[in-house]
């Protein structure tokens, strides 16, 4: 008889608790996973703040003390890319298992090609031919336009509008309600405010608001 799989979610902050619930809408039948734990750096406030969420399901260690068991399944719910990217790194020195989390309210269309350990939360959606990378998060009902290109550790706040042929390079941050006209690109480690239009680019590791969007950073 095979060991019943378990979901283990590197990070119990806010958004930690917002892949908890995530998770638990999936169909038991759909899952890959039984039950659910976390692993974080650090303990005590975290543990405070999920259990005064109602959630159940355990702080098991620190990222560094996880020992992964045959079965484990993880996914990172940390929204800042760089620190993301970071605890992606220290698990796969783990050598574990990642997932994904696929809220059964996405839309995935056809020719869209996604990588491991990403979340898609409640309403977003992949047009056709989308291609998305490694550890990616799309946050609750952004919208990624035909053929554009998200790098590995994006993150996509709520109710962002990706157009077509964009391409979004690793790890940069798109805050929520911003948008990017067609084909547009923004660089590596880039931040876009929320509410902001990007018009055609944006460089790596520079950070613009507004619209359009002008460099603060």
């Amino acid at each position: 008889m095979s060991l019943k799989k378990r979901l283990v979610i590197a990070g119990a902050g806010s958004f930690g608790r917002e892949v908890w619930q995530w998770a638990k809408d999936i169909h038991p039948e759909q899952r890959d996973w039984e039950s659910v734990v976390f692993i974080n750096d650090e303990l005590t406030v975290s543990l405070e703040n999920i259990i005064k969420c109602g959630i159940s399901s355990p702080i098991i260690s620190t990222i560094d003390d996880y020992i992964p068991e045959h079965n484990d399944l993880c996914v990172c719910a940390v929204a800042d890319p760089k620190g993301k990217l970071s605890v992606v790194d220290r698990l796969i020195k783990k050598n574990v298992v990642f997932t994904n989390i696929i809220h059964p309210t996405c839309k995935v269309g056809i020719g869209c090609k996604v990588g491991t350990g990403i979340i898609l939360c409640p309403y977003s959606v992949l047009t056709v031919n989308v291609k998305v990378g490694n550890y990616v998060i799309i946050n609750i009902g952004s919208s990624i336009g035909h053929d554009a290109q998200i790098g590995d550790g994006v993150t996509i706040s709520a109710h962002c509008d990706i157009t077509g042929f964009s391409k979004l390079d690793k790890g940069c941050f798109i805050g929520s309600g911003a948008r990017t006209l067609p084909k547009s690109r923004i660089g590596e480690f880039a931040t876009v405010g929320a509410g902001s239009v990007v018009l055609k680019k944006v460089q790596a590791n520079r950070a613009v608001f507004g619209n359009p969007a002008y460099y603060i950073k």
